[in-house]
C-alpha cells in the first residue's frame, strides 16, 4: 500500500475511534484477506502477542472474525462498511443518553450544586465532610443556626454524640444562633468547654427556628432536617453561601449574647 495513503487511512481510522495499533491490525487484515496471526503481525509490523490481544478487541467490535481451518485459526477483516454501522450504533446510543447528559451539564459555573443525603449514616458522613474541611482550613469560620431542641428530640443520641466528637477535633471559630431555651443554654456550656472559640447568641422576640439545623462554611450551606425522617440538603454555591452569610450577620447583630 502506498505509504501516504496508508498513513491517511491510519489517521482517519484513529479519529473514528480505533487506537493506532487497532487500526494497523485492521488494515493488515484487509490486505492479507484471511491470514494467520503471524502473517497479520508481519504486515502490521507489531509483535505477535500484541496482535493476539488486538484481534480480540477488533473481534469484539465486529471488525474481524475467526476462520477455522482444521486445527488452525485464521482471521479475516469484515467488510469496511461495518465501521460505518458501528459508528451509527454509537451515535444512536449517544442520542439515547443525550437528554440525561444535558440534564447534568452545569453550563453556568454559578449554578448551585445540590445534593441530598438521607439517614443516620448520611448525617455522619456530612459531619465528617464539614470537619475535614475545617481541619484543612483552621481559620475558616463555621456558622450554625437552628433548633437544638428539635435536633435533640429527633436525632438519635449516637448522632448528637458523634457531632460533639467530630466538633471536639476542630478549634475553628464558630458562631451560632439558637432559640432561647434550656437545651440551647445547656448545649452552649458544653460547646464552650470543647472549643473556647465557639460563641452563641439567642433569638430575642423575632420568632424561632423550627425542625431544622443549618451549617454554613466556605461556599457550602447544609440544611439538616431534624424531623423523624432525617436528611440533609447540601448546597454548594458561592452566591448562596454569601447571601446566607449576610443574613446570618444581620441576625447576629441583634441576637442576645449568653
Amino acid at each position: 500500500m502506498i505509504k501516504y495513503i496508508y498513513m491517511d487511512l491510519l489517521k482517519t481510522l484513529n479519529q473514528s475511534g480505533l487506537t493506532t495499533n487497532q487500526a494497523k491490525v485492521y488494515l493488515a487484515c484487509l490486505q492479507v484477506g484471511t491470514g494467520s496471526v503471524l502473517n497479520i503481525a508481519k504486515n502490521a509490523e507489531l509483535k505477535r502477542p500484541t496482535v493476539y490481544l488486538l484481534l480480540d478487541e477488533l473481534e469484539a467490535l465486529n471488525l474481524v472474525s475467526r476462520v477455522r481451518r482444521g486445527k488452525k485459526t485464521f482471521y479475516k477483516a469484515e467488510a469496511p462498511e461495518q465501521i460505518i454501522s458501528g459508528l451509527k450504533d454509537k451515535v444512536n446510543l449517544m442520542n439515547e443518553i443525550l437528554p440525561s447528559l444535558k440534564a447534568i451539564h452545569n453550563i453556568d459555573p454559578e449554578k448551585p450544586n445540590i445534593k441530598i443525603v438521607e439517614g443516620i449514616n448520611g448525617v455522619r458522613h456530612t459531619y465528617n465532610d464539614i470537619f475535614t474541611f475545617l481541619s484543612h482550613h483552621p481559620n475558616e469560620e463555621l456558622l450554625i443556626f437552628g433548633s437544638l431542641k428539635d435536633a435533640a428530640e429527633n436525632f438519635q443520641t449516637s448522632v448528637v454524640d458523634y457531632f460533639y466528637e467530630t466538633m471536639s477535633k476542630s478549634k475553628n471559630p464558630i458562631r451560632e444562633i439558637g432559640n432561647d431555651d434550656t437545651e440551647t443554654r445547656r448545649y452552649y456550656r458544653k460547646s464552650a468547654e470543647i472549643n473556647p472559640r465557639h460563641n452563641i447568641r439567642l433569638i430575642r422576640d423575632e420568632g424561632k427556628f423550627y425542625m431544622t439545623d443549618n451549617m454554613l462554611y466556605g461556599n457550602t450551606l447544609i440544611i439538616f432536617s431534624v424531623k423523624k425522617q432525617i436528611f440533609a440538603t447540601i448546597i454548594e454555591s458561592t452566591t448562596v453561601a454569601e447571601t446566607y452569610r449576610t443574613l446570618f450577620n444581620m441576625a447576629w447583630k441583634i441576637g442576645k449574647p449568653i
